[in-house]
């Protein structure tokens, strides 16, 4: 891969960092209409915040794993290795595209796996919620660091151990199968950060484009009344 290719996938990564900055241990205070039983406008006393129970976490987990997103994302991504002949030993035709493609869907069983277990562990939901906000850049900066927060059982978002863990995990041992020209800790890390700029470009469209990827609504999370000081 050469380093302009590299340049996209690390610009996504810097920003997403400077986005969590922002967003850390940040509660969101806007109603969810498509939480509500009557589907009318609610306070954000009136609905709180659920984590998920281990049977939706493990619903979750298969619905992600065959998901026609994930196919997706699997044939766009090995289309693009075939026009960039990458890796090289795997050749063209039908032939280099499926092994392309079965190391790309290889990649996210790994991932997805990774992240079923250790979310889990960790307390965090890492399902998409969209913002609720107005204007375009705050939007947009939610969606980019919602690629590196996770929701936590009191609401709140902080750092997602488990989304990182589990990219790290797929580029590292996605490399076991790879030929020489993609193996080693260089071709990893250019693999990690391309599974973060994805999510990051998946993010913003669940943001901007809630009907096609069918994006959760906003949540609302009960705050407490502050004591006052005497």
């Amino acid at each position: 891969m050469t380093t302009s290719l590299r340049v996209g996938p690390i610009l996504a990564l810097v920003f997403s960092l400077h986005c969590v900055s922002g967003q850390t241990n940040s509660s969101m205070v806007v109603a969810d209409q498509g939480n509500h039983p009557s589907g009318t406008s609610v306070s954000a006393e009136q609905f709180q915040y659920l984590p998920m129970t281990p049977g939706e976490r493990a619903h979750y987990y298969f619905k992600h794993l065959f998901s026609p997103e994930s196919i997706l994302r699997s044939a766009a991504g090995s289309a693009i290795n075939q026009a960039l002949n990458t890796p090289h030993e795997w050749g063209q035709g039908s032939e280099g595209y499926g092994r392309r493609f079965a190391s790309s869907y290889g990649s996210h069983i790994i991932q997805s796996t990774v992240l079923y277990g250790t979310s889990g562990l960790f307390h965090e939901d890492n399902r998409y919620f969209r913002s609720g906000q107005a204007g375009f850049a705050a939007r947009l900066k939610y969606a980019v660091a919602s690629t590196f927060l996770a929701r936590h059982d009191d609401g709140t978002r902080h750092l997602s151990y488990s989304l990182i863990g589990s990219d790290l995990a797929a580029a590292a041992i996605s490399r076991t199968w790879q030929p020489p020209s993609t193996r080693g800790p260089v071709h990893a890390a250019d693999a990690f950060a391309i599974l973060l700029g994805a999510e990051a470009g998946f993010n913003v469209a669940r943001e901007f484009l809630p009907r096609v990827f069918h994006s959760r609504g906003p949540v609302a999370t009960r705050v407490e009344p502050r004591t006052p000081v005497h």
